[in-house]
C-alpha cells in the first residue's frame, strides 16, 4: 500500500485542528453565557463520532466543560426533578438552568460509561479517567445533599456504574484495570470499590444464574488481587474526599471496616464457582495478600475444599 501523500496528510492535519477547534469554540461558547446553553448539544454530538481523534477531543471537551460547571456549581444539587417537571414548576431560571444542566451531565456520564467498552483502547482509557475526575470532583462539589451519613458525599453509585462496565464479560480488561489501579491509593476510593465490587459480582452471578464466565472471573480477579490493604489505621489518611476533624469516625477511616469490606469482597467472589484455572491463581496469593487481612481465615473452608475437589 503507498504511504499517504503529503498534501493527504496535511488535509488529515487540518480536519484534526478544525475539530479542535470548533469544540474549544463552543466550549468557550457555554461557558461564556448561560443563554448559550444549547450549545452544549453540539459538543455531546461529537461523543457519538465513529472517529477516534474526534471522540478524544470530544471527552477532553466534555471534562473541561463539566469539570468547570462542577467546580463553578452551576450543576442543581439535590434530588433531580423530572426535566419536563422543572420548567412547569416554580423554580427560578438559575435553578432551570442548573436542572437543564444536570442532565446534560448526566448524558455525558452515560456516552462516557458506553465508551468504556470501546474498540480503542485510547478512547477507553480516557472515557475511564474523565469519569475519575467527575468522582473526584463530585467529592469536592456534592451533588447530593447529605448531612454526613456513612457516604459522606462521596459518588459510590457512579463509582459502581464504572465498575460494572470495568468488568467485561467477554473482553480481557486487564490494561484498562491496571489503569484503575492507581485511583485505589485513595482509601475512601478503595473502600468502596471493595463494597461496589460485592455488589457488582453478586447482582451479575445471579443474572446469569451462577454460570461459569472465565473472562468476567478472570476480570473480577484482575481487579480485587490488585487492592493492597493498609496495615496500620494511621496510613487511612489519603481519601478524595476532604475530611474534617469531626467526621474521623466515618467508615473510611477505620481499618476494621476496611478489613470487613476485604473479606466480604473475596468472599462474594469465591462462593461462586470458578473456572479451574482461577483456583491456582487464588491458591498462589492467599496465604500472603489474603488471610492476613481477614478477620475470620476459617471462611475460606468451603473454597478451600473446592479447590481440593478439583485437585489443587
Amino acid at each position: 500500500m503507498a504511504a499517504p501523500s503529503g498534501k493527504h496528510v496535511r488535509a488529515k492535519k487540518a480536519a484534526k485542528e478544525s475539530v479542535s477547534s470548533l469544540l474549544n469554540q463552543r466550549l468557550e461558547s457555554v461557558l461564556e453565557s448561560e443563554k448559550n446553553a444549547n450549545v452544549v448539544f453540539d459538543i455531546l454530538e461529537f461523543l457519538e463520532s465513529d472517529s477516534e481523534e474526534e471522540l478524544l477531543h470530544a471527552i477532553r471537551t466534555c471534562s473541561r466543560l463539566f469539570g468547570t460547571l462542577l467546580e463553578r456549581g452551576e450543576l442543581f444539587v439535590g434530588q433531580l426533578p423530572e426535566e419536563e417537571d422543572a420548567f412547569a414548576a416554580s423554580y427560578s431560571a438559575e435553578e432551570k438552568y442548573k436542572i437543564w444542566m444536570r442532565y446534560r451531565y448526566n448524558s455525558c456520564i452515560h456516552r462516557l460509561l458506553e465508551l468504556m467498552v470501546h474498540a480503542s483502547y485510547q478512547v477507553r482509557e480516557l472515557a475511564l479517567c474523565t469519569l475519575m475526575k467527575f468522582v473526584k470532583l463530585e467529592c469536592e462539589h456534592p451533588l447530593v445533599k447529605s448531612d454526613w451519613d456513612e457516604h459522606y458525599n462521596f459518588p459510590h453509585e457512579l463509582l459502581k456504574s464504572i465498575l460494572e462496565r470495568l468488568l467485561q464479560v467477554d473482553k480481557d480488561s486487564s490494561l484498562l484495570i491496571s489503569r484503575f489501579h492507581e485511583f485505589l491509593e485513595y482509601e475512601d476510593v478503595r473502600y468502596y470499590v471493595m463494597t461496589s465490587v460485592n455488589y457488582c459480582v453478586t447482582k451479575f452471578m445471579q443474572k446469569v444464574k451462577e454460570a461459569v464466565l472465565p473472562v468476567y472471573q478472570q476480570n473480577v480477579f484482575t481487579l480485587i488481587s490488585s487492592v493492597t490493604m493498609p496495615e496500620e489505621e494511621s496510613e487511612l489518611t489519603n481519601c478524595l474526599v476532604k475530611q474534617e476533624v469531626k467526621h474521623k469516625e466515618q467508615k473510611v477511616t477505620k481499618l476494621k471496616e476496611h478489613k470487613r469490606a476485604f473479606e466480604r469482597m473475596w468472599l462474594g467472589f469465591l462462593k461462586h464457582k470458578l473456572p479451574t484455572s482461577l483456583y491456582k491463581k487464588v491458591l498462589v496469593i492467599l496465604h500472603d495478600s489474603i488471610l492476613p487481612h481477614m478477620s475470620k481465615p476459617t471462611l475460606m473452608i468451603d473454597f478451600l475444599t473446592a479447590a481440593y475437589e478439583i485437585g489443587w
